[in-house]
């Protein structure tokens, strides 16, 4: 009988090829594997990859509704693996096993919402017990919090005092702080994720495991092949493309919680995601049934100059990997993450596809790839040489070291071939990789760097300011921008007001703005309204089209990094 590891074999060869003969193939594989015991960690986990792949990427209908069959039995079957089997799957988001990681505050409430008894402190796990616990003193009485930690440990103390019905100390602590008012609510929220709350997430069967997590398709796209990128890279990110909607509040939410769960289930958080605004959520048909969900963040929440979206890449409703995208005038900061089971398909095109989307909706005209994407303290990176992933699409280094390093590296495998020694790629990852399109200019590169220095020069403006509150003073400075913009702030909506707050040093500090062309300055004015919107695309967008305020803030925040840095 042929062994479980061959059928696995085959099947891994056989799932990224189409057609009649390897569709029945699939089926016959999957026929097969399906009355397999499968009792290592290593050969369920080749099988659980295999499904999902063939779910995100199927080639018939047949072999879609086999997979998804046979993925509803994977949390029986890591549970008949015993305590060393399903340990193997730790934190690795399968449906039986049990992720561990520090849970930021919304997250902990939406899986604490679906089953509290599923989801505890990992107290072994508390890397800072002070902290810890100043965050549950929040939701106690003065009397209480003079006893918090005398006597006894907090894990001891806490048995005495949550709720009796409390299905654990998690959803006490949880609820508690919903129940503060709404100041000490947004107060809590801040303080749990300083706190760095560790979390065991029993997955068993949960809609939210790497395993079930996905939307539901009424009707699949059945792939003939994978697709590959023809053109080269800038020519294809400069064509429009026009399919991209922004989605209504209710599909919006659903697509936030699929794409939290898959991150989540995995221990990652992504800010954008964490503070998901369901009021913008836009959906780009990359075609072949995927999905580029760009997912913006709320108001209150956004970074102070740069725009900010998280993403999740779908297909066939499944996700298949994630990023972020940081507008900041004319460029744009981002990377891709394709999960594991899905490597070997099409990221390269799907990587132009989802830069196109992102040139179509804020109108950058470069990007920008950190090093940690490639390999600056990421290990990962280095081991699959994910730098080359990137140079060969047309991404460089900025610095003439690296290019020449660089170059020197590619002719080298180009002749030898083999692979780039780790400490080449560790060098090279020691900068950024840009892709400037044809309408770029070096006149509005902005380096990211210099954003550490903002508050630098906001306590400045504030403190020419002759008042002893740092809000009164933030809020003459606004009303003085204002009305140097023709803009009146009492109109405007609350948010809109709070962003020209937090933006209007800035203006104030550059030189000479206020003699600026009156166009420029209402337009500057508008600019910064945009900030605080419903939605940020508009300010992305109107960054891009009114360049001067970035290009003189640029020049500003450069010599700000000189006096700091001088002697």
């Amino acid at each position: 009988m042929t062994s479980s590891a061959a059928l696995l074999r085959e099947l891994r060869g056989i799932r990224p090829t189409y057609g009649a003969a390897a569709e029945a193939g699939k089926e016959r594989l999957l026929a097969a594997l399906a009355l397999r015991e499968l009792r290592t960690p290593a050969l369920l986990s080749a099988y659980h990859e295999d499904l999902l792949f063939l779910v995100a990427f199927p080639g018939s209908e047949r072999v879609r509704v086999r997979a998804n069959a046979q993925l509803d039995g994977i949390a029986r079957r890591v549970a008949s693996l015993g305590a060393a089997g399903q340990a193997a799957f730790a934190s690795t988001g399968i449906a039986g096993s049990v992720s561990r990681y520090a849970i930021g505050h919304p997250i902990a409430e939406l899986v604490c919402a679906d089953d509290p008894a599923a989801v505890e402190i990992d107290w072994s796990s508390v890397d800072d017990p002070a902290r810890f616990d100043e965050l549950i003193a929040l939701v106690l009485s003065d009397a209480e919090r003079e006893s918090l930690g005398v006597g006894m440990p907090t894990r001891r103390w806490l048995a005495r005092a949550q709720r009796r019905d409390a299905a654990s100390t998690l959803q006490w602590l949880l609820k508690a702080g919903d129940a503060l008012p709404a100041a000490e609510r947004s107060r809590f929220a801040v303080a749990w994720d300083q706190a760095g709350v560790p979390v065991k997430w029993r997955l068993d069967g949960s809609a939210r495991s790497v395993t079930l997590n996905r939307i539901e398709v009424r009707a699949p796209a059945l792939r003939t092949g994978f697709r590959r990128l023809s053109d080269p890279l800038v020519r294809h990110v400069t064509a429009p493309l026009t399919a991209i909607e922004r989605l209504p509040r209710g599909r919006a939410v659903r697509v936030i919680d699929v794409a939290r769960s898959a991150l989540a289930a995995r221990c990652r958080e992504v800010h954008a995601m964490n503070q998901a605004n369901p009021d913008e959520v836009y959906l780009a048909d990359l075609g072949e049934g995927v999905q580029l969900a760009v997912i913006g963040v709320l108001p209150a929440q956004r970074l102070l100059l740069e725009a900010n979206y998280g993403y999740v890449l779908l297909s066939n409703g499944v996700p298949i990997g994630y990023g972020g995208v940081s507008p900041l005038s004319r460029q744009a900061n981002t990377g891709i993450n394709v999960f594991d089971p899905f490597r070997g398909s099409e990221a390269t095109y799907l990587w132009a596809q989802t830069l196109r989307a992102f040139r179509s909706l804020f109108g950058v005209r470069r990007f920008i790839v950190n090093g940690y994407q490639f390999g600056a303290g990421n290990a990962e990176a280095i081991l699959s040489g994910a730098y080359w992933f990137y140079y060969r699409l047309g991404f460089r280094p900025t610095s003439t070291e690296h290019q020449r390093l660089a170059e020197a590296e590619a002719a080298r495998l180009q002749a030898d071939g083999g692979r780039s020694p780790a400490a080449t790629l560790r060098q090279l990852a020691r900068g950024d990789l840009v892709l400037d399109l044809p309408d770029w200019s070096d006149a509005d590169a902005f380096d990211e760097a210099a954003l550490d220095h903002l508050g630098t020069v906001v306590a400045r403006q504030l403190s020419l300011q002759p008042h002893w509150s740092r809000r009164d003073g933030a809020r003459a400075l606004a009303t003085e921008v204002a009305r140097a913009c023709g803009i009146h702030l009492h109109r405007r909506a609350v948010q809109e007001r709070a962003a020209f707050e937090r933006l209007a040093p800035l203006v104030a500090a550059l030189p000479a703005w206020t003699s600026w062309p009156r166009a420029e300055r209402a337009a500057l004015g508008v600019m910064l309204l945009s900030k605080g919107a419903v939605q940020e695309a508009p300010y992305a967008r109107s960054a891009v089209a009114h360049p001067r305020f970035f290009r003189e803030l640029a020049h500003l925040l450069a010599a700000s990094v000189r006096r700091t840095q001088a002697p």
